[in-house]
């Protein structure tokens, strides 16, 4: 069994993937296998992939049935049998460099490991303008509004444990929410979780597959549950140390 499973989700990631793989795997120091999450078998990633003896590592290609993202990403989860789990974008080749620290966070007990954008040293470059404020936004409420204490929560770049994935069920379903999802449900339960800065850059002339009107919604849904079950987490906390 290895110790890291990486989930891909790929959409026509064919300029990339080969490129990425093998940045993945000269650099990271630990056994790892991928896991590449797809919606359509005439996605140009996997013909990429196939054609080319990419690296020495196992590929396993998860097909997700319900499409998008958000569904594939948890498709790859639930595939997982690692110790430690990372889901990683096809097109980030800054933070590959970050991961063994990462992994290192999971192994001192963290089980949650939040690479932040929002945070000394993290930045966000690139990329419309308007993704960039929905997102700057968005983690504010739920930085100071729900009051849970991480900056970049709607961040898909995350590394967790296989003890939290035994821990919770994913029911967020569009988008990325996923990211938002995990980090609210890791806090309410209690456990460990840690913040690193990461810098997020937008390729130029890439087209994005973020659809901000489209998932808005789905975010301002875990937005909301994330301020209630905030609240009853302070009820709750208070309760125990009133009696």
């Amino acid at each position: 069994m290895s110790k890291l499973d990486i989930i891909i989700p790929v959409y026509n990631e064919d300029e990339n993937i080969i490129r990425l793989l093998k940045a993945l795997e000269n650099k990271i120091l630990c056994n790892f296998r991928i896991l590449i999450c797809y919606d359509s078998d005439n996605d140009k990633t996997l013909k990429q992939i196939k054609n080319n003896k990419v690296i020495d590592k196992e590929l396993l290609f998860i097909k997700n049935p319900k499409q998008g993202p958000n569904s594939a990403i948890i498709q790859g989860i639930n595939a997982s049998q690692a110790e430690i789990i990372l889901v990683y974008m096809a097109d980030d080749f800054e933070n590959i460099k970050i991961i063994n620290n990462m992994i290192k966070l999971i192994e001192q007990g963290n089980d949650l490991v939040i690479p932040s954008r929002f945070i000394p040293g993290g930045k966000m470059i690139g990329g419309k303008k308007i993704k960039k404020k929905i997102t700057i936004i968005g983690s504010y409420l739920i930085y100071y509004v729900a009051g849970i204490p991480y900056k970049d929560c709607t961040n898909a770049f995350k590394m967790f444990s296989k003890n939290l994935k035994e821990k919770i069920n994913l029911d967020s379903t569009m988008g990325f929410t996923f990211a938002l999802e995990l980090t609210a449900k890791a806090y309410f339960l209690k456990l460990k979780i840690t913040e690193i800065p990461s810098i997020w850059i937008e390729a130029k002339n890439r087209k994005s597959n973020f659809k901000i009107f489209k998932w808005l919604p789905y975010y301002i849904y875990w937005l909301i549950y994330s301020l209630v079950n905030s609240y009853i987490f302070k009820i709750k906390n208070f309760s125990k140390e009133s009696f």
